[in-house]
């Protein structure tokens, strides 16, 4: 994938944030802004850097998060708690304003590249999409909608998690009065 390095500065924001939300699993509750290379969005295609992933509200990090896709074509939209019990939702603020390549609002027809690296379900061409935002050393991530509920996400390079972000909480999933109203946002049923 070849984008102009000149393209992808003009698509290069100033971003600060305050309450966005990472859901991560519970045993990891003691380093919340902690993250590791894996298969995900737009965690590159060798996996030689993690990406630290928050969405602005708690339905959209439950939607990117534990929905998913699940209900594609089901009536039955349930959710049971115990899906919950082993995770933990963490408030996290900048400290400093991130330098994000913006892929809202026709980004990626402002750079040229296909726009399956914004919405996709299929990760191929946004991780090798963001092997290539990752090499320039002045980004800090990437700032593109929730395919699933059209908010505000980030999607941050390891090297800025530490420099850029603080934690302003971490609870326990299932203690928080909120789980119950983001979940209706989605239109499913939380059991038990």
């Amino acid at each position: 994938m070849v984008v102009d390095g000149s393209l992808l500065t003009s698509q290069t924001v100033l971003f600060e944030f305050s309450n966005y939300v990472r859901i991560i699993p519970s045993v990891y509750q003691a380093t919340p802004l902690g993250c590791a290379a894996g298969n995900s969005r737009f965690g590159g295609t060798d996996k030689s850097f993690a990406v630290l992933y928050a969405a602005r509200d708690l339905a959209t990090a439950l939607a990117e998060t534990v929905v998913r896709d699940r209900f594609e074509g089901l009536e039955d939209r349930r959710l049971f708690a115990a899906e919950l019990s082993d995770r933990a939702a963490v408030q996290i603020d900048t400290i400093k304003p991130l330098r994000l390549v913006d892929l809202r609002k026709g980004g990626c027809l402002k750079l040229g590249v296909s726009t399956d690296i914004a919405g996709a379900k299929c990760f191929d061409e946004a991780q090798s999409f963001s092997d290539l935002v990752h090499k320039d050393a002045n980004i800090d991530g990437i700032l593109y909608a929730s395919r699933l509920t059209s908010q505000n996400c980030v999607a941050i390079f390891d090297r800025a998690t530490t420099t850029h972000l603080t934690v302003s909480s971490v609870a326990p999933l299932f203690q928080l009065e909120r789980v119950s109203n983001a979940v209706k946002k989605l239109n499913v049923q939380l059991i038990g």
